[in-house]
C-alpha cells in the first residue's frame, strides 16, 4: 500500500512497537516492584479499594483488557497510572528536593522539620511576616471614588509632653490629617522595628545576594494553597514563596477481575522509586469516611442543625470509632476542616437551600418531611415583613377551649433579625405548659402584630371549623389575654378585634379583655429610678379603688418628678391603665382575679424553648419547636389514657403555694441579712444586678420568680 499520503516521521513501524503481553505472568521479585493483593469481600465499589492509597495517581496513563495467571487465567483489567508526586516549596530545602523513597517510616520527622529561621517564635521571622501582610493589606481610605493608593510606612505615635511611651504602627503614606479609615496595622512586642523600617524603606540589603534554600513545607497533590505559609528571604527581597510540584516516574498498575465475584480480588503494582518525601495522609479512606457519615447523619437527626463542635464535644465520635477523639481514628481527620467538609456537603444533601429562609420556603413548598404539617403560613409582604405560622389542629383545638392565655415575643431563639412571637397556656389539669402557636416574624410593628392575629384567627377557622370568641364580643370563648404592655403588639389585637365587633375601637376593647403584666410594670418603674414617694404612688396605681383615687395619684406623680410627664401621659390612657386596675378594667371580677396578674408562663415557655437551643437558623428552630409542641401533647395524651403525669413530683395548687410562700419567705430573710450600704459608697463598685429565676412549668406569680438585688 502506497505510504505517501503521511509523513516520513508519521509512519509508524511494527517491529519499533513494546507489544503488551497477552497475560500477566505471576509476580517475580524485581527491584522497585512491590505487589499488593487485596479481597474485595464487602465492597460494593470495586474501584473504591484504590482510594485508601495516599499517593495522587494520574496521567500519562493507558490500559487494556488482558488475562492474569497469577489470579488463575482470569480476565481482568488493567489500568496504569502515574505517580503525580506531590507539592513543595519553591526554597525548598536541598535535602528534601533530593529525597527518595520505596517505604514509608511514619516516624520519620524530615517531612516536619521546620528551620529554626522559620519558627513562629523568631522575631526575624515574625517581621518578615508582618511586612509582607502589609503589603497585602489595602488601604480602605476613599475618596471621589477612588481608593487610596499609599504605601505602608513606619509611624509612630507620641505625645509633646512625653508622658506616654511612643507607639509605633504601620500607616499608609497618603495619610493628611483628619483623614479616616487610612491603613492602620497596629505591631507586637516580637518585631524587630529597625528590620521593619528597612523593609517598608526598601533598605534592607538581606544577608546574601542567593536565595535562602532551607523550606520543610510538604503538601498533599490535591493542595490548593498557592504561596507557602512562610516568608522567604531572596537576596535582599521578602516574599512569599510558590508552591511548585515535585513530580515523581513511579508506575502504577491496576488489575481488577472482570467477574469479581468469581474471583473477588484485585492487585496493585507498584514499580519505581519515588523521587519525593512521603506525602502527608490527606485522603480519608473509604470505610471510614462512611462511617463518618454514618455518624453525622444520626448526629443531624438528633440536633437537626448540627456543627463539627458538636460532633467533637459529643459522645457519638466514642460510639462510632471507640475513641474519643477523630485524629486518632486516621491522620487525615487531624485536619478538621475535613469533618468541617462532610457535614456541609450532608447538610446540603439534607437541605439543598440551607437551614434560612430559602430552607423554609424549599421545605415549605416541597413538604419535606410533613413540613407543611407544622408550618401552616408562609407569607412575605411588599414592606418585607416575613411571617411564618406553626401550629396545628390539635393545638388550635385545645387553644379554643381555654379561657385566657399569654403572647410574648421571644427575642434569644433564632438568630438574625427573626423573632419568636408565642401563644402560651399553663394547664392545670396536667400541670403543663402548653405553646398554641408559634410566629417568627422580622417585624413587631402595629400592622405586623394585626397581620398575625389576623392570620392566627383565620387558621383556628380553617383547620378547626369553629370561629374563635370572645366573651365580650360573643358572650362566650376567651375572656381574658395576659401580655407586656407591648402598644404596637395591643394595638394590633385591638384592631382586629373591631375588625371582627365595629361597635367598639380598638381601644375599648382592649378595655374588656386586655390584662398586662404587672411585674413588667414594676420592673420599668425600677429602672427609671424615681423618688421613693413616686415609686409607691405608681405602685398604688395597681390597687386604687376608684377612678378620682386613680387621677389624684396620677396627679400627684406628676407635681412631685417633673419628669414624669410622658409616663403619666402614657398609662393614663383608658386602656393602659385598664390592662392593670380591676377597677378601671371591664374584664369580670371574678376573671380578673382567676387569671394571672404577669406573664411568668410566657417567659417560662420561652426558657422551655431555648433549652433546644439560642440563636439557631430559622429552619432549625421551626424544627425544634415542632418536636417540642410534639412532645408536650403526647405527654397529655399519655396522661389522659393511663392516668400517668409527666412529673412525679407533686405539683397540685396546694403544692405550688407552698413553693411560692418559700421562695416569698427565703427572699426575706436574703434581704434582712444584707447589710446596709455605707452612703459614701465608692463610684467604681459594680452597680447592683437584676436577677431573674424562672422556674419551668409553673404558674406562680413572676413576684416570686424576680428578685432585685
Amino acid at each position: 500500500m502506497d505510504t505517501n499520503f503521511v509523513n516520513e516521521e508519521d509512519i509508524v513501524y511494527e517491529e519499533d512497537l513494546n507489544i503488551e503481553p497477552s497475560n500477566i505472568s505471576p509476580p517475580e521479585p524485581e527491584d522497585n516492584e512491590i505487589y499488593i493483593t487485596k479481597s474485595l469481600t464487602g465492597w460494593n465499589n470495586k474501584e473504591a479499594a484504590f482510594t485508601d492509597i495516599q499517593y495522587s495517581m494520574g496521567k500519562p496513563s493507558g490500559g487494556n483488557n488482558t488475562v492474569c495467571s497469577y489470579l488463575g487465567d482470569v480476565a481482568v483489567t488493567k489500568k496504569d497510572r502515574t505517580c503525580q508526586g506531590l507539592k513543595i516549596c519553591e526554597f525548598a530545602d536541598q535535602e528534601l528536593k533530593e529525597m527518595e523513597h520505596e517505604t514509608v517510616d511514619p516516624d520519620s520527622d524530615l517531612c516536619l522539620k521546620i528551620n529554626e529561621e522559620l519558627s513562629a517564635n523568631n522575631v526575624k521571622n515574625n517581621t518578615f511576616a508582618t511586612y509582607l501582610a502589609a503589603y497585602k493589606t489595602k488601604c480602605r481610605y476613599v475618596q471621589n471614588g477612588m481608593q487610596c493608593t499609599g504605601k505602608p510606612v513606619l509611624k509612630c505615635l507620641r505625645r509633646h509632653d512625653e508622658t506616654i511611651p511612643p507607639t509605633y504602627f504601620i500607616g499608609c503614606s497618603g495619610w493628611k490629617p483628619n483623614e479616616k479609615f487610612h491603613r492602620f496595622i497596629g505591631l507586637k512586642e516580637n518585631i524587630d522595628l529597625n528590620l521593619l523600617r528597612q523593609l517598608l524603606n526598601g533598605l534592607y540589603e538581606g544577608e546574601s545576594n542567593e536565595p535562602v534554600n532551607n523550606c520543610f513545607t510538604v503538601l498533599p497533590n490535591s493542595s490548593k494553597k498557592v504561596h507557602c505559609p512562610y516568608p522567604h528571604c531572596a537576596g535582599n527581597t521578602i516574599r512569599e514563596g510558590s508552591i511548585v510540584q515535585k513530580k515523581c516516574g513511579v508506575k502504577y498498575s491496576k488489575i481488577v477481575p472482570i467477574d469479581t465475584e468469581s474471583c473477588p480480588y484485585i492487585i496493585l503494582v507498584s514499580k519505581g522509586v519515588h523521587s519525593h518525601p512521603p506525602p502527608p495522609p490527606n485522603h480519608v479512606p473509604i470505610t471510614i469516611r462512611s462511617r463518618l457519615q454514618e455518624l453525622i447523619h444520626q448526629a443531624n437527626t438528633d440536633a437537626t442543625d448540627i456543627t463539627p463542635t458538636r460532633i467533637i464535644t459529643g459522645n457519638l465520635i466514642k460510639t462510632y470509632f471507640g475513641t474519643d477523639y477523630l485524629s486518632e481514628v486516621h491522620a487525615s481527620l487531624n485536619n478538621n476542616d475535613r469533618l468541617r467538609y462532610y457535614v456541609n456537603k450532608i447538610q446540603k444533601e439534607i437541605n439543598p437551600q440551607g437551614y434560612g429562609l430559602l430552607g423554609v420556603v424549599y421545605n415549605y413548598s416541597r413538604n419535606i418531611d410533613n413540613f407543611c404539617d407544622y408550618v401552616k403560613r408562609l407569607e412575605f409582604f411588599e414592606d418585607g415583613h416575613v411571617l411564618i405560622i406553626c401550629t396545628t389542629s390539635e393545638q388550635l383545638i385545645e387553644w379554643t377551649n381555654c379561657e385566657h392565655f399569654q403572647i410574648d415575643l421571644s427575642f434569644k431563639r433564632v438568630a438574625g433579625e427573626i423573632n419568636e412571637f408565642e401563644i402560651n397556656y399553663y394547664n392545670t389539669e396536667h400541670n403543663m405548659i402548653l405553646t398554641f402557636a408559634r410566629v417568627f416574624t422580622n417585624c413587631a410593628t402595629t400592622v405586623a402584630y394585626k397581620r398575625i392575629f389576623r392570620a392566627l384567627f383565620d387558621l383556628i377557622l380553617q383547620l378547626t371549623g369553629i370561629s374563635p370568641k370572645f366573651k365580650h364580643i360573643h358572650g362566650t370563648g376567651w375572656k381574658c389575654i395576659i401580655a407586656d404592655l407591648d402598644y404596637a403588639q395591643a394595638k394590633g389585637l385591638g384592631l382586629v378585634l373591631s375588625e371582627i365587633d365595629a361597635t367598639k375601637d380598638w381601644e375599648e376593647h382592649l378595655v374588656h379583655i386586655f390584662k398586662s403584666c404587672q411585674v413588667h410594670y414594676k420592673r420599668k418603674i425600677h429602672e427609671k429610678k424615681y423618688g421613693d414617694v413616686v415609686i409607691n404612688d405608681m405602685y398604688a396605681l395597681l390597687t386604687a379603688e376608684s377612678v378620682d383615687k386613680i387621677d389624684q395619684l396620677f396627679d400627684k406623680i406628676q407635681i412631685c418628678e417633673e419628669s414624669t410627664a410622658e409616663w403619666v401621659a402614657f398609662y393614663r390612657q383608658k386602656w393602659v391603665i385598664a390592662s392593670l386596675n380591676k377597677c378601671m378594667s371591664k374584664i369580670d371580677d371574678e376573671i380578673w382575679i382567676n387569671s394571672p396578674n404577669n406573664t411568668n408562663t410566657a417567659e417560662a415557655a420561652h426558657a422551655l424553648s431555648n433549652r433546644r437551643g439560642k440563636n439557631l437558623k430559622i429552619v432549625t428552630a421551626i424544627l425544634q419547636g415542632r418536636k417540642l409542641d410534639k412532645e408536650r401533647f403526647t405527654t397529655i395524651h399519655v396522661h389522659k389514657k393511663y392516668n400517668v403525669p409527666n412529673r412525679g413530683c407533686d405539683k397540685s395548687l396546694v403544692a405550688r403555694n407552698v413553693q411560692s410562700n418559700n421562695r416569698k419567705a427565703n427572699m426575706q430573710t436574703k434581704k434582712s441579712n444584707i447589710p446596709t450600704k455605707r452612703k459614701h459608697a465608692s463610684s467604681s463598685k459594680k452597680k447592683s444586678t437584676k436577677i431573674i429565676t424562672i422556674h419551668s412549668d409553673t404558674e406562680d406569680n413572676c413576684d416570686d420568680h424576680i428578685k432585685f438585688s
